[in-house]
């Protein structure tokens, strides 16, 4: 017996019957958009061990290695580090982009790098600039490989099935200005989103902790 399961594919399908617009084209040709942007709010609102990345490089030593660029689908940094060859990991802090410009003024000069600041949405900067080529280790909230089809599943179609199926609903809703839709659907997602978001505290406690569940 085959096992059901969420796909870029089955969702194509699955939105129209939902929303009883199999048959209109401008519909059905908005279908993929309506992922996109589910995928999108979901990415927005929930933070989710599976919604992170981790990526290493070697730093680029001096002045042109100051600015360092973001991986892709980069949303928000969770930590920044690099290896020091003596002393092990160091942690860079995040500062505001004018502060690293006030405390590191002229890019060209170079020591071990202290801070972190978003140079523009595609790349940091860092100070002081790097003074050699260090191992750096970034984890980030990214969004994930959206959906396609090419790319039919993701971490969303596996494990959270039914809150991908439902912000799609909502979105195609919105799109057809259904009012009472929006609220009706936008329950059904809350209430998902709140269970999925509840397992999720569950699972990051501690194992001693003794868990009572609602």
């Amino acid at each position: 017996m085959a096992t059901a399961a969420l796909t870029y594919t089955s969702l194509v399908e699955e939105i129209p019957s939902y929303a009883e617009r199999s048959t209109d084209v401008k519909f059905l040709a908005q279908v993929p958009t309506f992922i996109m942007l589910a995928e999108n709010r979901i990415a927005t609102d929930m933070k989710q061990q599976g919604f992170q990345g981790v990526v290493r490089g070697t730093m680029t030593a001096g002045g042109v290695g100051a600015v360092m660029e973001k991986p892709s689908f980069w949303r928000e940094t969770i930590s920044f580090n690099y290896l020091d060859p003596v002393t092990g990991w160091q942690p860079m802090r995040l500062r505001a982009l004018e502060y690293l410009k006030n405390f590191w003024p002229l890019q060209s000069s170079t020591q071990p790098p202290r801070f972190y600041a978003d140079y523009n949405f595609n790349n940091f900067l860092v100070a002081p600039s790097p003074d050699q080529g260090y191992t750096f280790e970034l984890v980030y909230y990214a969004r994930l490989q959206p959906l396609s089809a090419e790319n039919t599943t993701n971490w969303l179609t596996i494990n959270a099935p039914q809150c991908l199926l439902y912000a799609c609903i909502l979105e195609a809703f919105m799109w057809t200005k259904n009012a009472a839709k929006v609220a009706e659907w936008t329950t059904h997602y809350n209430s998902a989103k709140a269970g999925f978001l509840q397992e999720t505290a569950e699972r990051l406690g501690d194992r001693t902790e003794i868990v009572t569940r609602g």
